[in-house]
């Protein structure tokens, strides 16, 4: 038999052609699962949906909807990172509908998740073995399948995917040859437009680990390069970054909310999970499994044994690893003390989540592990056996999972169809957490009850002849009393542009919040008949974080291949 380790050494394309076949196997049931059956799908969905409704609108940024929340337009991208949204778009638009497009990016995400890893860990261990082993096991690991399969937290399963390549790029940064540490800015703007509570763990356990090497770190040179990856990182994501910013400036919205969001310590400490819900599913909190898989505690129990044989090049980062990884799980239980934690970081809401985070630092272990104790073996057809044996051992039990997620009636085709036809759908079949608060507080009155008309709110006006059309609309208003109070039929956002046209003169009225979460205006003088002319242009901040985001990316392309060309030089 051909030994399966030198067989893999030999062939650089094969680990990767395996990770994509495995990859694409264990995204089949997203053939049959459903994502308006899954915790999160539906909402993605809709976010994905809402896209095409501004695209087709000519509307430009697509920060707000028209038509959604009972025509009152909302914002589905403004809070939540745009690269989940716009990748199962335009995968949407090749395969003919939104609801496919989002599982196409989810089983990309899978596999992608399983080249990064590799690529890590080979940058470490210089291993395939260890790295194609770390690979899977990263792929296939039991939350990451709830993830997808059961909650369908798009952003979630989806930084899974960056987070290697951050680590990669400050690793090789530290230890390696520096050629790869703008690894750190790809995988560091990936996260940012990905998921923001990851992103920021991530960033939190990254300066950790560098402190751990904190004597490479202090060299100008690596701090030189580590300010430069940050820069690209907040320039070239400043277009999702500044108009949040922006808006969070304008008003209180109710993401920002601990109490709605969930976010205040006792609802934290709430969720998060015993530890013995680590070995066995019992009173899951909505359905979500935190089981990490007898192959995974088996290859963690045999660490004791293993870490002796572990070559001693490598021992120090096994020491961190297996530390961060046994650390991160721990904030995940009950027993740690949340309720002395600062409030940015009970924005997890679950700390469950973390369980994410944790299995990038384990599966480099639990490789590791696997190779040592079979080196010990001295015949390599035993070695071979036993390798794949437990390859197969892990399949079987993903497979076994796989299983569990149930194959139900297809609704999501016809979920998009209605929503295409009949888009004017209330804030119920929202998510709500980027209402204006004010509305949020009102959503059982006002909002339900509200017409889609001007409101005076204060003072004296006659509104004639409404013409509202998605985020534009046009009206007379006659007889105004001076002060007087007008609340548009939009939720309040940035970005609104309201002129008043006076007597062949224009004038551009500011917008604030109404008392009810809703764009309002006020005409401070007499007028005997206006047209007031409403349209959503975005504001120019949002357009300047356009253009430094499109200059910059320009930039960083030219600054690797500035870097990639210098490097060449250098060899000649």
């Amino acid at each position: 038999m051909k030994k399966v380790v030198e067989y893999i050494k030999g062939k650089r394309g094969i680990p990767y052609i395996l990770i994509i076949i495995i990859g694409f196997l264990v995204s089949i049931p997203l053939l049959w699962v459903q994502v308006c059956k899954t915790h999160d799908g539906v909402i993605h969905l809709i976010r994905t949906i809402s896209v095409d409704l501004s695209f087709n609108n000519g509307q430009f940024p697509f920060l707000l909807v028209p038509f959604f929340c009972r025509n009152f337009g909302y914002t589905m991208t403004a809070f939540y990172p745009p690269l989940v949204t716009y990748i199962p778009y335009i995968l949407g638009l090749i395969a003919g509908s939104a609801h496919i497009g989002i599982k196409l990016f989810a089983a990309l995400t899978i596999v992608f998740s399983g080249i990064f890893m590799y690529n890590f860990v080979n940058e470490i261990t210089k291993n395939k073995a260890v790295s194609f082993l770390s690979a899977i096991i990263y792929m296939t690991f039991p939350y990451h399948l709830e993830l997808i399969f059961k909650r369908f937290a798009i952003g979630e399963f989806t930084a899974l995917a960056f987070i290697p390549l951050v680590f990669q790029g400050v690793y090789n940064l530290l230890n390696g040859n520096k050629k790869k540490h703008f690894y750190i800015a790809i995988g560091g703007i990936g996260l940012m437009l990905s998921h923001t509570i990851t992103t920021m763990y991530t960033a939190i356990f990254c300066l950790i680990y560098i402190l751990f090497d904190v004597n490479k770190f202090l060299k100008k040179e690596v701090i030189t390069k580590c300010i430069i990856n940050t820069l690209f990182i907040l320039l070239i994501t400043a277009f999702f970054s500044v108009p949040l910013l922006e808006f969070k400036n304008e008003a209180y919205y109710s993401i920002f909310d601990p109490g709605a969001m969930n976010t205040n310590i006792e609802k934290v400490e709430d969720s998060a999970v015993e530890p013995w819900q680590f070995l066995k599913d019992k009173d899951v909190q909505n359905g979500v499994s935190f089981v990490l898989g007898i192959p995974t505690v088996i290859m963690l129990c045999i660490s004791i044994l293993a870490y002796q044989y572990v070559e001693s090049k490598y021992k120090e980062l096994y020491k961190i690893h297996l530390i961060l990884g046994l650390f991160l799980l721990f904030m995940c239980t009950k027993v740690f003390p949340w309720k002395y934690m600062p409030q940015i970081l009970n924005n997890i809401q679950f700390p469950w989540r973390l369980i994410g985070l944790a299995m990038f630092f384990l599966a480099p272990i639990f490789a590791m592990n696997v190779y040592y104790l079979l080196k010990q073996i001295k015949k390599e057809t035993i070695k071979d056996i036993l390798y794949i044996a437990i390859l197969v051992m892990v399949a079987i039990f993903t497979t076994i999972k796989l299983g569990t997620y149930p194959s139900e009636k297809a609704i999501d085709g016809i979920y998009e169809e209605n929503v295409r036809k009949n888009p004017i759908i209330t804030h119920w079949q929202v998510n709500r957490d980027y209402l204006p608060y004010k509305a949020l507080l009102e959503k059982r009155g006002y909002m339900e009850t509200r017409k889609d008309k001007v409101y005076v709110l204060k003072g004296k006006a006659t509104i004639e002849n409404e013409r509202k059309k998605a985020l534009n609309m046009t009206f007379d208003i006659i007889n105004v009393e001076a002060n007087t109070t007008i609340e548009l039929p939009y939720l309040f956002y940035p970005g609104y542009t309201v002129m008043l046209e006076n007597k062949n003169e224009k004038e551009k009225l500011d917008t604030i919040e109404s008392e009810k979460g809703f764009v309002q205006v006020i005409l401070t003088d007499n007028i005997e008949k206006a047209t007031i002319t409403v349209q959503y242009t975005g504001t120019n901040l949002e357009k300047v974080s356009y253009t430094v985001s499109g200059i910059s990316l320009i930039g960083f392309i030219l600054y690797i291949a500035w870097n990639k060309k210098k490097k060449t030089e250098n060899k000649i």
